[in-house]
């Protein structure tokens, strides 16, 4: 527990620095990966520089712009709206460059650096202690554990950056700095996934299942099959659904999960704990904990989406766009929509799913004074009921509507909805998925893998899938350093 509390101190304010630990520079070879202890603080220091990496931006919420704001059900959100990327042609007009993409709060979200950092510390924290002599730790599985979690961290790193830029760079030898220190082509995105895969296939094997304060916040093998699920799905949609063979080995990982019993549905009446974080459903979280005083300073995207009551000192949420959304929360019986939102004012609905209906997780920095609030929870990354969803719909692109049908229902029923019985399974799936993980960053790329771009987003027209432009620019400044980079095909021409 006292090594879990540093974890994820990247981005928060927190009294542990582990992200000061700098296991490549050579001063520290005669004193660092020596002890079990050195090692897991290098693993730390991963997991530390992943927790940055998905908290970007001037209000650290990177991994809510990429998978939320994107996707039509915000009516306002300032820079956040991110029109530039979704509104295409109609934004700011043909074959013309975007002078908007000049701006800060554009930049971070198009720079891959703080992602090719995470993945320098795993592949060093890979290379180091696999070469630390086995009576360096008190059991040969605590070893093997820790290179099967850097594993994962470089994986899931990885297959973050190839949905958002397709072709990245590859890198899975130890280097200090792999970006900058030379130039590095882009790999195909297709053979980046496959080391994706071939990591969570070693993985999965190097870690058990994790119990009691390591639940959910630290890689085990359900997270490894998680990842391995969502990579062969990602590669169907990527080779152009050619290989079915992606879809069997999709379901076969989340059969695993299934299989396995450390896993069951938070009954909606606990949608607080769920959101918490760390509940039986969790599989893989990114840790912040209020009360260890690890949280995001400047906000983050749960009080962004907050205001009165739930924030006293906060006046106005973030608009969302009610009628996209009640489009989704068509049925008033779904426990998600009441618990989900703050319906007082149609116009200007609050999002409540973390913070609680009863501001269960709600803390105060100044308790006294009702001042400093902020939202006590987990980002969610991997829960059962995502998996099922997935493997429904794999099981529904196979033809196996009955096998879908069985997981759909699982999650309609929790919500307290009854069984589907429409006839069109694959937009029930789609929809169910976007309503079970509203803002939990997923829905832009299920809208993206499912082709539902064009349906969803009348602004984003065929033309512009068919080009791939879902896929987010590459900075400038990439380019500066490594002159072997090319820019995504979209982009090229609109962007100077």
């Amino acid at each position: 527990m006292l090594l879990l509390g540093g974890m994820l101190c990247g981005g928060l304010l927190s009294c542990k620095k582990l992200l000061d630990l700098k296991p490549e520079d050579s001063v520290y070879e005669a004193v660092f990966w020596k002890t079990e202890t050195d090692a897991t603080s290098g693993l730390m220091g991963a997991y530390s520089l992943l927790r940055k990496s998905l908290t970007l931006g001037g209000q650290g919420m990177s991994n809510f712009v990429y998978g939320d704001f994107t996707t039509g059900v915000f009516k306002e959100g300032g820079d956040y709206a991110l029109n530039f990327l979704v509104k295409g042609d109609e934004y700011y007009g043909t074959g013309t460059s975007v002078d908007d993409f000049r701006g800060d709060y554009i930049e971070d979200f198009q720079n891959w650096t703080p992602y090719f950092k995470t993945i320098t510390q795993a592949n060093t924290v890979i290379e180091k202690v696999s070469k630390m002599p086995d009576n360096a730790f008190k059991s040969l599985a605590v070893k093997r554990k820790i290179i099967g979690e850097a594993l994962f961290i470089r994986a899931f790193t990885y297959f973050y950056m190839v949905r958002i830029w397709g072709d990245v760079p590859l890198v899975l030898q130890y280097d200090p700095d792999p970006v900058s220190s030379k130039n590095i082509q882009r790999t195909n995105e297709a053979v980046v996934l496959d080391s994706c895969a071939s990591d969570m296939n070693k993985a999965r094997l190097l870690m058990g299942w994790n119990t009691g304060g390591d639940h959910a916040v630290r890689a085990d093998k359900g997270a490894a099959f998680a990842l391995l699920a969502h990579v062969n799905r990602w590669k169907y949609f990527v080779t152009k659904e050619s290989d079915q063979t992606l879809l069997t080995k999709s379901i076969a990982a989340i059969d695993s999960i299934t299989a396995s019993g450390k896993y069951s549905l938070v009954p909606a009446a606990n949608f607080d704990r769920l959101f918490k974080g760390r509940s039986e459903e969790g599989i893989f979280e990114i840790n912040t904990s209020a009360d260890q005083l690890e949280y995001q300073p400047n906000g983050g995207f749960y009080l962004y989406t907050l205001g009165q009551p739930y924030i006293p000192e906060k006046s106005k949420s973030t608009v969302f766009n009610s009628e996209v959304v009640g489009g989704f929360f068509n049925d008033p019986t779904d426990a998600r929509y009441d618990y989900y939102f703050d319906r007082t004012k149609v116009e200007d609905l609050i999002l409540t799913k973390y913070i609680g209906k009863n501001n269960q997780n709600r803390f105060f920095l100044d308790p006294g004074n009702s001042r400093g609030g902020l939202v006590n929870c987990n980002i969610s990354i991997f829960r059962l009921a995502e998996m099922k969803l997935l493997r429904a719909e794999c099981n529904e692109l196979l033809g196996r509507s009955s096998d879908a049908l069985t997981d759909l229902n699982d999650v309609k029923r929790r919500s307290n909805l009854t069984n589907y019985t429409g006839a069109d399974l694959k937009t029930e799936i789609f929809e169910e998925t976007f309503r079970e993980l509203f803002c939990e960053g997923h829905s832009w790329y299920d809208m993206v893998r499912n082709k539902r771009l064009v349906e969803y987003l009348d602004r984003f027209p065929q033309s512009r899938f068919d080009e791939e432009g879902w896929k987010w620019p590459i900075a400038r400044a990439l380019f500066v350093t490594n002159k072997d980079l090319a820019q995504n095909k979209y982009w090229i021409g609109r962007l100077r």
